[in-house]
């Protein structure tokens, strides 16, 4: 398949450059000399530009800034749901503590309770409450009484 395109024939660039203008190496070094005061008058410049820029907001309006406020947006997210759990966590937290807090508290009412019932059920102090009424304990097996 040939190729359609053709190429095009190269211009020649003239071999010589046209004269350029000589100085002298004084006029260039005070021209440089001249370039770097500039800048550096204009890097003291950009400091209190960028100082009134944030004073002002208007690095807010700056495209660097606008193009990062979906992140900066999803970053604020972020800590908001960290924020949230800790919150959350404090919470069961405490709500755990004041459930072992209960637990030991029915622990020993259900130890006093048992306390006092095999107190009660003792026979002695079963004697005691049935001498009051006049009924004794008997020291042999029941029987039935017969009528």
């Amino acid at each position: 398949m040939a190729n359609k395109f053709r190429e095009k024939p190269i211009e020649e660039q003239p071999a010589t450059r046209p004269e350029e203008e000589t100085k002298p190496a004084a006029e260039i070094v005070v021209e440089v000399q001249n370039v770097t005061e500039e800048n550096e008058s204009n890097e003291e410049s950009k400091g209190a530009k960028t100082v009134a820029k944030v004073l002002g907001g208007d690095i807010l309006a700056d495209k660097m800034v606008l193009r990062q406020i979906p992140l900066l947006l999803l970053c604020l997210a972020c800590l908001l749901v960290v924020i949230a759990n800790r919150y959350h966590v404090e919470k069961i937290s405490r709500d755990k503590q004041d459930t072992e807090v209960r637990i030991n508290f029915l622990r020993e009412h259900r130890i006093q309770m048992q306390k006092q019932y095999q107190q009660s059920i003792k026979i002695s102090q079963i004697a005691e409450d049935l001498s009051g009424s006049g009924v004794g304990i008997t020291a042999g097996p029941p029987y039935e009484i017969e009528k």
